[in-house]
């Protein structure tokens, strides 16, 4: 860790927990970068003492942070947009992460958002579909196993009528039925601009860690992500959070990656001690930072992650290291081909043309690139990573 990266995660602390702590002076111009990466430039500005900066640089971050705190009331108008639309319908929803991540903060305005996500049922998928039309949105035509993205003037609205990042087999059924009541115990709450339909706390922690998972073991992680379990979490007690989570992670193999992300944010975060988390592995918990600041937010850092995933796991939905890195590869090739061409499913025979058609793609693109893919590199990193998350024990069922 950098020192710019330690008086970052010092700011967040005060940012998130009002932490009285001590920020020497760094290089102001690679931490705001940091932060930026990590996709906590408000907070972290939030916390500053922008007189310590120098005048450009306070001039340009400032001007950041309001275009940002702007986008996140935009964003948030949307969200009582949509909670008009869907109530005029009669159609039961639940917002995703957004406005419902935004509402543990201390100051929801500073937590950056991009745009609506939100679970329908899925029998009223078309009914919800038709509602969205009719105020002016266009869907996607981009095949998706989750969502229809729905577009407007620069407004998104990414609409769900399953999780994303369901793991498969025996953990994926149980968490369907973890969520069968999502719409029934959501409640309407007040947000910036109006009211939306947020999700019950453990149906939301689950989303986090499931959100949390499915993009770590893919592109990657920042650490708007670890702050948003950071002030989830805290909103608990032990006992309290212990009863609301523990047997049902443990059911589904995310017990001990809850304990790792709470982990981190005690130690990197400034969290509060939390004796249900003191089990994780030190190692594991400092390999996770690690791996947080190398990648940024969705990979920001790194073009090369989104290539690794192809090595590491199908998005951990089989969890990580059940095959070997020759195996994973030809098995997440085939999902992504059976994806983009979903007559693949049943027709085997598409897929050896999908690898002569997408992998030719990709060696045009490299082959016309200016900067080459350092391949020695990418197989590496990605083995770390995948080392990394299996330590995770990822939907590996914990008994007692």
């Amino acid at each position: 860790m950098t020192e710019y990266q330690d008086v970052l995660l010092r700011l967040l602390s005060k940012a998130l927990f009002d932490r009285t702590v001590d920020v020497p002076e760094t290089d102001w111009a690679k931490l705001a970068r940091e932060a930026e990466m990590q996709t906590v430039s408000q907070l972290a500005y939030s916390a500053l003492d922008e007189k310590r900066l120098p005048s450009e640089l306070a001039a340009r971050w400032k001007e950041r942070v309001l275009s940002g705190v702007a986008n996140n009331v935009r964003v948030a108008y949307d969200h009582a947009l949509l909670h008009e639309w869907m109530s005029e319908a009669g159609i039961p929803y639940a917002v995703l992460k957004g406005c419902a991540s935004a509402a543990y903060y201390p100051d929801p305005l500073y937590r950056s958002m991009g745009d609506v996500d939100f679970l329908v049922p899925e029998d009223a998928l078309e009914a919800a579909g038709r509602v969205m039309e009719r105020q002016g949105l266009t869907p996607w035509e981009e095949e998706h196993i989750s969502h229809i993205v729905y577009r407007r003037q620069g407004a998104y609205f990414e609409m769900h009528f399953r999780v994303a990042g369901l793991p498969n087999g025996a953990a994926g059924e149980r968490i369907r039925e973890y969520m069968a009541d999502v719409f029934e115990k959501a409640t309407v709450q007040p947000i910036e601009n109006g009211r939306a339909s947020l999700p019950a706390p453990f149906h939301h922690g689950l989303v986090l860690l499931l959100h949390t998972c499915h993009h770590l073991t893919g592109e990657g992680v920042g650490l708007r992500h670890l702050c948003d379990w950071g002030v989830f979490e805290n909103r608990f007690s032990d006992a309290e959070f212990r009863a609301l989570f523990e047997e049902k992670l443990k059911a589904v193999g995310l017990w001990r990656f809850a304990q790792v992300l709470t982990l981190a944010c005690v130690k990197y975060l400034g969290a509060p001690k939390r004796e249900w988390a003191e089990a994780a592995e030190g190692e594991t918990v400092d390999g996770l930072m690690a791996d947080i600041l190398a990648g940024g937010n969705f990979g920001r850092k790194d073009g090369t992650r989104q290539t690794q995933t192809l090595l590491i796991s199908d998005r951990g939905k089989n969890g990580v290291g059940k095959t070997g890195m020759t195996a994973q590869f030809t098995e997440s090739i085939n999902s992504f081909i059976c994806q983009k061409w979903p007559a693949a499913r049943k027709n085997k025979l598409l897929l050896p043309a999908g690898w002569l058609y997408f992998g030719g793609r990709r060696l045009i693109r490299e082959v016309t690139a200016k900067k080459k893919t350092d391949v020695k590199r990418l197989v590496n990193t990605a083995a770390e990573r995948r080392d990394l998350y299996r330590k995770l024990h990822i939907y590996e069922r914990e008994d007692g």
